[in-house]
């Protein structure tokens, strides 16, 4: 008896930047594969999308859904850049995949979850985003240290949760505003101190208390408030 084919949603996402792979070429290359491998294709395309947040891609989001839902068995992009530009996001779509039992194919990193030698390649980024956490909490941790050593004040016991520590230094490097940061760490389910919601008051001392430098600041609005010339 005949297998039924997979049911692949292949998404296809174009941005504002004249220099990336367009449309036409992605969808070429989910077409070829899909051929090659007798799925049933499904290609939807997001336009104008940034890769630096999956929250604003209402198309990726209902992708994600109809895989959650069983509506669909695999997600497939002919590059990596086309879903996301951090290991440690990439990293995360693939724990979701196998937690909710889906298939997650990135054609350029020979990954594809449907297969043994596509998931020993998963498991290589998985591992190495781990690696990747784990250096950001060593510069975080370093950091603090050497304010402290000399002899900046850090204030009261900070209880914000390393890892959203972490994480938030890594979003400001991707010159992310603080509005932002704060949709990324809350689409990620990031721990707070209190365990409330992320506000941007809460990241720019997250940021002050980590001796970084925030990044486009003074975009936001309530800084322009405090900081307007009366």
């Amino acid at each position: 008896m005949t297998s039924e084919p997979l049911r692949v949603i292949g998404y296809v996402r174009v941005s504002t930047n004249k220099q990336e792979v367009g449309p036409a070429a992605q969808r070429m290359r989910l077409q070829m594969e899909a051929d090659n491998q007798h799925w049933s294709l499904d290609i939807r395309q997001e336009h104008a999308a940034s890769a630096s947040t999956m929250e604003n891609r209402p198309v990726l989001q209902k992708a994600l859904v109809d895989l959650r839902e069983h509506r669909a068995d695999m997600l497939a992009v002919s590059k990596l850049d086309r879903l996301s530009r951090s290991v440690l996001d990439f990293a995360r779509i693939l724990d979701d995949s196998a937690t909710e039992g889906w298939k997650l194919a990135c054609l350029d990193l020979g990954v594809d979850t449907s297969t043994s030698t596509g998931r020993f390649v998963a498991n290589m980024f998985a591992n190495f985003a781990q690696m990747e956490r784990d250096r950001i909490s060593e510069r975080t941790r370093e950091g603090m240290a050497a304010l402290k050593a000399q002899g900046h004040h850090m204030g009261r016991p900070y209880k914000m949760p390393p890892e959203s520590i972490a994480r938030a230094i890594e979003l400001n490097g991707l010159d992310l505003t603080l509005e932002e940061i704060c949709d990324q760490l809350t689409e990620e389910r990031m721990p707070t101190s209190g365990g409330g919601r992320w506000q941007p008051g809460t990241v720019a001392n997250l940021l002050d208390r980590a001796g970084v430098t925030r990044r486009r600041y003074k975009h936001h609005r309530a800084y322009k408030r405090r900081h307007a010339v009366s």
